[in-house]
């Protein structure tokens, strides 16, 4: 659907994202995804950290922001030196406290792991009404065994007008061997002074069993190591017997890829999935066992279908 014009009293809907060499392809599905759904016009502040995207990169998001007809604003930004990258976690997930440091005004921070469907931009609607002393607009969680943190993600945030919290000295204070110290960071902070909205503007993938709360998403956050773009597409039926959610993002892949076909824009896209596959954090902690399988999918070609066939069976016991 086209965005309509917005009134001229209406205030401006800010969209905040930030990326690295490593996540250009999920920014283009995430925006398309965006643009495809709103109801009203909004711009992007498209953040990067010195050093971590290509001159070739930032070419390549401006001319897509371009052709998707986004106002929008590229910014390089200084890294802190504590931050630090955790497994499958890089520096650029801090990115949204320099960004929201820059940008008093009432914003939506939104992590590149997530598609948008149609009702995501009602959360401006809830930002620009938030009750008074209100830092952040949140979603709220559901229970669920996978639900394995506490307080809120910190996926989709919703930046009101009121102060940040100083978080340099609370940073320094994390033990050094905190998995997510960014989520558990913006908890600390905020634990007192935010609102929680419906779960719908961040229904993470882990909750796919959830099939109501699902179906009624509009922002879906692929949360955790393994992610829809490093997903053979061949064996794309047997992902989705996996985890249905994924096939929100692979839709919304197939639609932008459709839209730029005849484009200039196309053989980088292409190009870019392809890269994709390959851009998982491989290490040895916790929970590696399920990006190191995804490499070898990626290598084993039509060779990979009988293990996904095995996790598929294994999934549905």
């Amino acid at each position: 659907m086209n965005p309509k014009s917005p009134s001229k009293s209406a205030p401006a809907r800010v969209v905040a994202v930030a990326l690295d060499d490593h996540m250009v392809y999920a920014f283009c599905v995430l925006l398309h995804s965006l643009t495809t759904t709103a109801k009203e016009p909004f711009s992007v502040i498209v953040g990067f950290f010195t050093g971590k995207l290509s001159a070739t990169h930032r070419q390549f998001v401006g001319a897509f922001l371009q052709a998707l007809g986004i106002p929008h604003d590229v910014r390089e930004l200084t890294a802190h030196p504590l931050f630090t990258e955790r497994r499958h976690l890089t520096i650029t997930t801090f990115s949204k406290f320099v960004i929201s440091d820059q940008v008093p005004e009432p914003h939506l921070w939104i992590d590149l792991d997530i598609v948008a469907r149609d009702g995501w931009d009602d959360f401006f609607d809830t930002l620009l009404a938030a009750p008074a002393g209100a830092s952040l607009v949140v979603a709220q969680k559901l229970e669920s065994p996978h639900t394995r943190f506490e307080g809120f993600n910190a996926g989709v945030l919703g930046w009101t007008a009121e102060p940040r919290a100083p978080w340099v000295a609370e940073l320094a204070n994390l033990p050094e061997k905190r998995f997510s110290s960014e989520q558990h960071l913006f908890n600390t902070l905020y634990k007192d002074n935010y609102h929680a909205i419906d779960v719908r503007f961040n229904f993470l993938s882990s909750w796919h069993a959830q099939q109501t709360e699902l179906d009624r998403s509009s922002l879906i956050h692929y949360s955790g190591p393994v992610k829809p773009w490093h997903l053979v597409r061949r064996h794309s039926r047997g992902w989705e017997d996996v985890n249905p959610s994924w096939k929100y993002w692979f839709a919304s892949e197939a639609a932008m890829l459709t839209k730029f076909a005849s484009t200039p824009l196309h053989p980088e896209l292409k190009r870019l999935a392809r890269e994709a596959l390959f851009s998982g954090r491989l290490h040895t902690g916790k929970g590696a066992l399920a990006g190191w399988f995804l490499r070898l999918l990626a290598i084993a070609g039509p060779f990979g279908a009988p293990l996904v066939g095995w996790l598929r069976r294994r999934s549905s016991s």
